[in-house]
């Protein structure tokens, strides 16, 4: 038998593969689905009124894009966590992912559920650049996702990598669990990452 040291294979990060969600009508009914599982969560009782639009406002361009944004900090977290949601509107029927925003909605081909989405990107809390493969796999991050589009498109996420905040095709009560523990590891993760910096 040798002796001779084994080499380990390095560490892939797991990650879902999804399709940006970039119908505004599809974004805006997710955004109230959202809203509505975290309502039923007492944990969230300061957000009742902190997505905007609402559910029963009218869906208008506000410079150039539709937007959507809520800041969630449920209760028996210390910190909140901003989710910002920007598409383009270039014309009635192109409405693209604004990348430089950290909220997106994503689609798995493969079975149809879809996602809430907050960038690995945070200049107050993680630093100047997006975190990377490598750095999530470092810090133990919880589930990751990436954007993409059909090869004849530009890429969704630029190479930027997406906490999964919750599937919003589970049951209400699965969909306000899986928030807040994204919303805990994002925080946990980024402790890390500035630990790193300093």
């Amino acid at each position: 038998m040798s002796d001779s040291p084994t080499t380990e294979a390095p560490a892939v990060l797991d990650m879902l593969r999804l399709q940006p969600i970039e119908n505004r009508n599809d974004v805006q009914a997710l955004f109230a689905q959202w809203a509505r599982a975290l309502a039923t969560d007492e944990r969230y009782k300061g957000a009742r009124n902190a997505f905007k639009p609402d559910a029963a406002a009218a869906l208008e361009p506000v410079k150039g894009a539709f937007e959507w944004r809520v800041t969630l900090r449920p209760a028996g977290i210390t910190a909140g966590l901003d989710f910002n949601l920007r598409l383009i509107d270039k014309s009635a029927s192109y409405t693209p992912l604004d990348r430089t925003n950290p909220g997106a909605f994503g689609r798995d081909p493969t079975d149809g559920a879809t996602y809430a989405l907050r960038q690995w990107y945070d200049t107050k809390r993680i630093g100047s650049r997006p975190l990377k493969d490598e750095a999530l796999i470092k810090y133990e991050a919880p589930p990751t996702a990436e954007l993409f589009h059909a090869a004849s498109h530009a890429n969704a996420g630029r190479g930027r990598l997406y906490l999964i905040v919750a599937r919003l095709t589970d049951p209400a009560a699965e969909i306000a669990q899986q928030t807040f523990d994204a919303i805990g590891g994002f925080h946990k993760v980024a402790a890390a990452a500035r630990e790193d910096a300093w």
